[in-house]
Order: C-alpha cells, then sequence, then structure tokens
C-alpha cells in the first residue's frame, strides 16, 4: 500500500461507517421515542449528519472503484465491498477487506 488514496479510501470509509450506524440508530430513536427527545427536537442535526453521510458514501465508491483498477481486484471482490459498504458495522469489515488486500498485493509487487 503505497498511502495517499488508500488511507483516504481507509479514513473516508471508517467515517463512512460511523455516520451510517449514526443515522440508523436515530431512526430507530426517532421512531421509539417520544417528539420532546433529543433526536427528534434535533432532526434538523439528524438530516445534516444523513446529507453528510450521503456525499461521503458516493466518494467512498469512487475510491472502490479507482483502488479496484489499481489493485486489480475482481468484479466479485470489488461490487462485494461496495454493497457490504452499505451495511452498519459491516462496512468496518469490508474496510478491512479491502484494506488487506491491498496491502497484499502492495507486498507482492514490491
Amino acid at each position: 500500500m503505497n498511502g495517499g488514496l488508500e488511507r483516504t479510501y481507509s479514513v473516508l470509509a471508517w467515517i463512512v461507517g460511523c455516520t451510517t450506524f449514526f443515522v440508523v440508530l436515530a431512526f430507530v430513536f426517532q421512531l421509539s421515542t417520544d417528539p420532546t427527545s433529543w433526536w427528534n427536537v434535533n432532526d434538523d442535526a439528524v438530516k445534516v449528519v444523513d446529507m453528510v453521510h450521503g456525499w461521503l458514501f458516493m466518494v467512498v465508491l469512487v475510491l472502490v472503484a479507482i483502488l479496484s483498477r489499481r489493485y486489480g481486484w475482481t468484479v466479485g471482490f470489488t461490487l462485494t465491498t461496495m454493497v457490504l459498504a452499505t451495511l452498519p458495522v459491516v462496512s468496518f469489515w469490508a474496510e478491512r477487506r479491502a484494506t488487506h488486500a491491498m496491502r497484499a498485493k502492495a507486498a507482492t509487487t514490491a
């Protein structure tokens, strides 16, 4: 792994994973708590996090596509990484899996 783009992917994947978890949690809490709860009173803040999450997720998908070409991932591995990135908690595993694949490829070419 040579640094820049790979590190950016890793950091953004973690941020997207955390915001995915937050957005899902916020949705559940908004539905299950009364209208005066923090989750419902601060609905605008939750919407901002949700919007930022959406934009960052699109950036992560582009990065996965670029890294896929750079490291010669199969179509199956690439699509699986993209789909798993949509699942709360599982997205962290998908990032680790992609990072290990990049490191393994970098080690064999070095």
